[in-house]
């Protein structure tokens, strides 16, 4: 309660004192002139106790003064306890609904990078590394009827095609007809892509001499002969003399589609 509403409430009670005290002392003032109407005794029936009680009124009226402005200070109390406890209210529903969600979404936008990279990793490996020289013979073998023919290795390879394969093949098979036959099957694998120029030249030496040895001895084996074909695809190179040119070239190229 404020200075000046207990100032104000002390001067009503004053007032309210002070008017109860004028009304006690008028009716004391009534009732001895009744009295000395009626019996005309003497001033000593009238004793001044009649204005004790009056006095003891006064702490009636300052008890219930003093008692009156109690009840105003829990309301005010209450009011700013209230007050306070409405604050906390506001705050924790504001942050945490506002960070959570903005963040997060943008990280799986990132998910687009993995998806890139599987279409740039096929890289084919290279056929002809996978490719061994005995399967493209054997296939050849297969898909084309050829006459009989025999494998020519070491020491005898070296005199008929005249050098040394292990100084520029990594692999090679030699294969020649019978006497009375002109045909021929050799599959070599280059070392490098520098040797095909030696290797081509041994090849067409080959080739050139088998025509020869058929030119006056067997016509049909020498018009076969004079057919004959070099064909290269990557380190590999084929020397073919048959009835069916054709389909051991197919067959030696379907190794590299």
């Amino acid at each position: 309660m404020s200075q000046h509403s207990k100032k104000f409430t002390r001067i009503a009670a004053f007032l309210i004192a002070f008017s109860i005290l004028a009304t006690g002392c008028g009716n004391a003032s009534n009732n001895e002139a009744a009295d000395n109407a009626s019996s005309g005794n003497s001033q000593t029936e009238t004793p001044s106790a009649t204005n004790d009680p009056a006095a003891t009124t006064t702490p009636e009226f300052e008890a219930s003064v003093t008692e009156a402005p109690a009840p105003d200070k829990p309301a005010v109390e209450k009011e700013t306890e209230t007050a306070a406890t409405a604050k906390p209210t506001a705050k924790p529903t504001a942050k945490p609904t506002a960070k959570p969600t903005a963040k997060p979404t943008n990280k799986p936008a990132a998910t687009a990078k993995p998806t890139v990279k599987p279409a740039a990793t096929p890289k084919p490996s290279e056929k002809p590394a996978a490719v061994k020289v005995a399967d493209i013979i054997a296939k050849i073998k297969e898909d084309v009827e050829l006459p009989m023919l025999f494998a020519m290795e070491g020491d005898y390879l070296k005199d008929i095609y005249g050098f040394d394969p292990s100084t520029l093949l990594s692999d090679g098979i030699f294969m020649g007809g019978m006497r009375n036959s002109s045909a021929e099957l050799t599959v070599v694998q280059l070392m490098s892509d520098k040797d095909y120029d030696e290797v081509e030249k041994v090849l067409t030496k080959r080739a050139e001499s088998i025509k020869k040895t058929f030119e006056s001895y067997l016509q049909d084996q020498y018009e076969l002969a004079e057919n004959y074909q070099i064909i290269r695809n990557g380190h590999y190179v084929l020397l073919s003399i048959s009835d069916d040119q054709t389909g051991v070239a197919k067959a030696f190229n379907s190794f590299f589609k």
